[in-house]
């Protein structure tokens, strides 16, 4: 990442990413020779009911699912847990088509040793993974497992039930608040000028930080400058009164960490 290193060099970025996947946004920070500063927006945990993602892996190892649809690595990694705590492994998966947004999350199945059939891109979100299930279902209904965050769009699911699909939309993790301590300190270090750059991978990372900072959210993110992964983060981001800096052309980390050196080397509009 040669490009990125000359644009990122000895500039402390923020990570807002929640807990494990904050560690491969900082690696390419650091690879970029930049400093990352972890501030996890938001905390990835088990649903407060797990009842209804264990029935459906239940039906899913019954073979009741034709397709399993993930819209982010958190929901293959939540399923895969419960897969295995009901007895299953890779072999549960045997017959079933899978589909994923995005390469990150297509590399989490692959990282369990499934394969993802269907791989839409990430800057269309629901709507491209509706549009590219539907063209591998040439027409015909099927019965689609969602596991999800308890919060999340409803653009893919309603896309496949107005084609005849049957969608089985489950909570497979919910998303908490960040620390107080750790946004206060990210307060502290904005008003101090300490701060080069803020990066938002989600739409649910631009509201916990601003949640989070309260009413002098916009003027004290407005101190850095702001990166967004893809176009429906940027629209939160505005909503909430951000300025939007920069915004990564693909809605993946090596494309939005490129997209924010490259934004060093030109001014900001």
């Amino acid at each position: 990442m040669s490009g990125a290193a000359s644009g990122l060099a000895g500039k402390r970025v923020v990570v807002t990413r929640a807990g494990v996947q904050a560690g491969s946004a900082a690696e390419l920070l650091r690879e970029a020779g930049a400093e990352p500063v972890v501030v996890p927006a938001i905390r990835v945990e088990p649903p407060t009911d797990p009842a209804p993602l264990a029935r459906a892996v239940a039906e899913l190892l019954a073979g009741t699912f034709a397709w399993v649809a993930f819209t982010s690595a958190n929901g293959v990694e939540r399923t895969w847990q419960a897969v295995e705590a009901a007895g299953g492994g890779a072999g549960s998966f045997d017959g079933v088509r899978l589909a994923a947004v995005g390469p990150a999350t297509a590399r989490s199945l692959a990282h369990h040793g499934l394969h993802a059939h269907v791989t839409a891109d990430e800057n269309l979100r629901g709507e491209g993974l509706a549009e590219a299930m539907l063209a591998a279902l040439g027409g015909k209904a099927a019965r689609v497992l969602l596991p999800r965050a308890a919060k999340a769009r409803d653009a893919l699911p309603d896309a496949l039930r107005a084609a005849g699909c049957t969608v089985d939309v489950v909570t497979a993790y919910e998303t908490h608040p960040a620390s107080p301590e750790a946004v206060r300190a990210l307060a502290a270090e904005l008003e101090a000028g300490r701060i080069d750059a803020v990066t938002f991978t989600s739409s649910s990372t631009v509201d916990a930080v601003c949640d989070a900072l309260g009413e002098r959210a916009a003027a004290l993110l407005g101190r850095a400058r702001v990166a967004s992964i893809g176009p429906l983060t940027s629209e939160t981001a505005r909503a909430r009164g951000l300025r939007v800096d920069v915004e990564a052309p693909r809605s993946t980390l090596p494309s939005l960490i490129h997209a924010l050196a490259d934004s060093y080397a030109k001014p900001v509009a």
